[in-house]
């Protein structure tokens, strides 16, 4: 079985017309479709809180251990850790160790986190993020629940905190921290870097210099086609739709030569499911899966 695991954003519009799909609580049951697919790893979206009942945590996590499926969790949106609003952060500190909670409880191995915005400065925003999120990684450490590591993503807007350099300087600051790079969004506030191979290359060499060969090997991904405007992401494209960036040929060519065994989440528009079987299949191409 390959090291490489590949999977969904959420529920894909797919898993509604499955047997699996049927009776109450369906998507505990996501596990079973994902590896019946030939895939390995489900990403759950607590978009708009995270309100999962303990137990159904606990049966997620038996149904991926029943299946070898990896699990990730992505802490919802409203999240925002750069805010000077104190009432807010608290909120926001709150419901990510919730969330924490949560993804440990089902044994996920990472929460992915959108940090905030920049608030017309970059430095104080970085400033900020960090010292917000230290007392949620001291509550992690206290209690512990260092299972799931908090991984901040690559933010697609240019108002957003999440450049590749913020989320490098993050994890070089934060205890229990890995990246989440979300190519898409990369490309989307990079105007449309990732239309050549060399920018993929300076990514993942970034990422080595400074967090370590053993980061970059287990690196955590998102990776779909987006559509963008001067200002980054506008939507998420589906990935047949070949007119839009990235493409996967140069990501997973690199991820071979780099001999890199990564963690990567489709969040195509609608078809989460359809790109990651495209990306397995191209995978298996160069003999590499």
């Amino acid at each position: 079985m390959s090291k490489i695991k590949l999977g969904t954003s959420g529920v894909p519009p797919n898993f509604w017309k499955s047997n699996y799909s049927k009776g109450k609580d369906s998507r505990l049951n996501m596990p079973f479709w994902i590896k019946d697919l030939g895939l390995s790893a489900y990403e759950v979206l607590y978009t708009y809180g995270a309100r999962m009942k303990e137990e159904n945590a606990l049966i997620l996590k038996e149904n991926t251990k029943k299946t070898n499926v990896w699990l990730t969790v992505h802490a919802p949106y409203y999240v925002v850790l750069t805010s000077q609003n104190l009432d807010g952060v608290k909120k926001s500190q709150a419901e990510l160790l919730k969330t924490v909670k949560l993804a440990n409880l089902m044994e996920a191995h990472n929460v992915i986190l959108h940090p905030g915005y920049y608030n017309e400065d970059s430095k104080r925003a970085l400033d900020l993020f960090i010292k917000n999120i230290k007392p949620v990684i001291k509550e992690m450490k206290d209690l512990s629940l260092t299972t799931s590591k908090i991984s901040p993503e690559i933010g697609g807007k240019k108002s957003q905190l999440g450049s590749l350099e913020d989320i490098i300087s993050m994890c070089e600051n934060l205890e229990f921290t890995v990246p989440c790079i979300d190519f898409a969004h990369l490309h989307a506030r990079e105007n449309g870097s990732l239309v050549v191979e060399k920018r993929y290359r300076e990514v993942f060499d970034q990422i080595e210099k400074r967090l370590g060969s053993d980061i970059l090997k287990n690196l955590h991904c998102h990776f779909y086609p987006v559509e963008f405007t001067e200002k980054g992401e506008k939507v998420h494209k589906a990935y047949d739709q070949e007119e839009y960036f990235p493409k996967k040929e140069f990501f997973l060519d690199l991820i071979k030569e780099y001999k890199m065994t990564p963690t990567i989440i489709s969040e195509s528009r609608d078809s989460q499911d359809l790109a990651s079987l495209d990306m397995k299949k191209y995978l298996e191409k160069i003999n590499y899966f």
